[in-house]
């Protein structure tokens, strides 16, 4: 039997475009005999949130099911799918989180997920019922076994789940696993995720073909890298990673192969890519526009924007000041050159004076400091609205994890935009994709000379972010202590507390940089979504009241 893997990416609820989706892979493999095998909530995509709750949603992708299962009739290939089970007999019709198998025109068997993480990015309990269904199926003479993702993670969960799913299939004899999944992406997800999966094929003592879904989704993005591993765990067939792929394999003519992940750097960069792509794509727009300062972020936003979407639809505008130095300037112009992205030009100058004369026309005071520094980052915010609303341009804003952190940020300034590619990145991760970017094109595509300068927002004299902020290396390791907390690596939290120790740092100077933590929470809550690189992500992976002592 030949077991073709369909590792496509689904847009959430569109029902209609994730039908063809499938219905085109399920066309090419249609007079093999065997099985095409689709991810989590397929026909849905993941993760549909409340729309499950939308008049008509559930009942039109259980119509869509139909039409897949009526397009196997007479060939001799089956499918297995991911969709939205509704039981009608129950009291109050829960919905489940649903796997069919789909032969010669008929729904044949439906599994139902039994465990429904709830934790980090996860919130399936809110929306779906945990089934009790049988998880074995007969096919072509062979006994089946199948799993929906979180199923088999029940011995590597601190959830303590009740009960252990891939338990109940350890001695029923399967010859096959199936899992079908949508496994969001995150630094060290692969390796673990690829270990589950082999002590999973051990426990069942079979061959898995494990199926997870591509592309981004709002904040999560998933990177496909499904594969197939026999009852040793050992790599028989394998997709790549951030791309859509098929791939078909008769289990018994395969060799085995070992297993190896990408690399963190590389993972970053192409994760962030693929978000950012799929966000703007998915959202309807074709075009960024992203201000340009001369300073690191917004030069690796650029370079993101550019590679994701093509340097034609992205747009740079320098604002520049009377505090702006001529090199940022100059910095801005060499590396759109180098992008090949068109660079627009706005002094802030003139609307600056403007604005703190009409502050002290209005006050009788001066404006502080502070408010001075505000007043040019929201010129700039409004500059990039008028262009975005000209010309249809979503705002990319640039700021990273550490900045946003500690609310090193303006509101309805520089935190404009419709999503941000930098968000889940501290800044020295930051530093590092900027130049492995430059290594992957093989030559200078970010300037050296934003690279090796000393970091400044230049919204006052001389004005540094050392004047305001630790070093990044230290700030960095302090944060990623705070905020991802015990998801780091054993290898990761020694190396976070040995820079917390080589900066001899005192615990009064860490818990100044938790209090800003704490206290930027508001600004955090009205910022745009982030694409999620790390095991604890702001937003959709942190969620913390404002209006709270803590």
């Amino acid at each position: 039997m030949k077991i073709t893997m369909a590792q496509l990416n689904y847009t959430v609820g569109d029902i209609d475009g994730n039908l063809n989706k499938i219905t085109e892979a399920y066309q090419k493999v249609e007079n093999e005999d065997g099985l095409l095998v689709c991810s989590e909530l397929a026909l849905t995509g993941y993760y549909p949130q409340d729309l499950v709750y939308q008049h008509g949603f559930v009942e039109k992708q259980l119509k869509a099911l139909s039409k897949l299962q009526t397009i196997t009739r007479g060939k001799p290939c089956g499918i297995v799918v991911g969709y939205i089970a509704r039981n009608l007999s129950d009291v109050g019709k829960p919905i489940f989180n649903a796997l069919a198998v789909l032969e010669d025109g008929k729904q044949i068997f439906e599994y139902h997920k039994k465990l429904l993480p709830t934790y980090n990015v996860f919130d399936e309990y809110r929306h779906f019922k945990a089934g009790n269904t049988e998880s074995v199926f007969e096919y072509k003479d062979y006994k089946i076994g199948v799993a929906i993702c979180e199923d088999i993670w029940a011995k590597t969960s601190y959830l303590n789940y009740p009960i252990d799913p891939i338990e109940q299939l350890e001695n029923q004899n399967i010859d096959l696993l199936i899992s079908i999944n949508a496994s969001p992406s995150n630094l060290g997800k692969q390796q673990g995720r690829f270990d589950v999966i082999a002590s999973t094929a051990k426990r069942v003592n079979a061959p898995i073909v494990y199926v997870n879904q591509v592309g981004g989704n709002d904040e999560l993005v998933f990177d496909g890298a499904s594969l197939i591993v026999d009852r040793e765990g050992k790599v028989l067939s394998s997709l790549a990673s951030f791309e859509e792929e098929m791939k078909s394999i008769e289990l018994n003519e395969t060799q085995p192969g070992n297993f190896k992940p990408i690399c963190d750097q590389e993972l970053r960069f192409r994760q962030t890519v693929l978000g950012i792509r799929d966000y703007i794509q998915k959202c309807g727009f074709s075009k960024v526009v992203v201000g340009s300062s001369g300073g690191i972020d917004s030069a690796v936003t650029l370079a993101i924007c550019a590679e994701a979407l093509g340097n034609e639809n992205v747009t740079a505008i320098t604002m520049p000041s009377k505090f702006s130095s001529k090199g940022s300037v100059d910095d801005s112009v060499k590396l759109c050159n180098n992008l090949g992205v068109k660079l627009l030009t706005a002094s802030i100058g003139e609307e600056y004076e403007i604005a703190v004369n009409r502050f002290v026309r209005m006050t009788g005071e001066k404006p502080s400091k502070i408010t001075k520094e505000n007043i040019q980052a929201r010129i700039r915010g409004r500059i990039l609205m008028e262009f975005s609303n000209q010309y249809g341009a979503l705002v990319v804003s640039t700021g990273n994890k550490s900045e946003m952190s500690v609310g090193y940020a303006t509101l309805y300034g520089d935190m404009n935009g419709g999503v941000n590619p930098l968000g889940d990145l501290y800044k020295m991760e930051v530093y590092a994709l900027a130049e492995y970017f430059n290594q992957k094109v093989g030559r200078e595509i970010v300037p050296q000379a934003i690279i090796d300068k000393a970091p400044s927002a230049e919204l006052s004299e001389d004005q540094f972010d050392s004047d305001s902020l630790p070093d990044y290396r230290l700030l960095d390791a302090i944060l990623k202590l705070y905020i991802e907390g015990n998801l780091l690596s054993e290898a990761e939290t020694i190396e976070c507390k040995q820079t917390l120790k080589e900066f001899k740092v005192s615990r009064k100077e860490v818990d100044d940089i938790h209090r800003m933590v704490n206290r930027a929470e508001f600004k955090r809550k009205q910022a745009p979504p982030i694409i999620r690189i790390q095991k604890k992500s702001f937003g959709i992976g942190r969620r913390l009241p404002v209006a709270a002592k803590y």
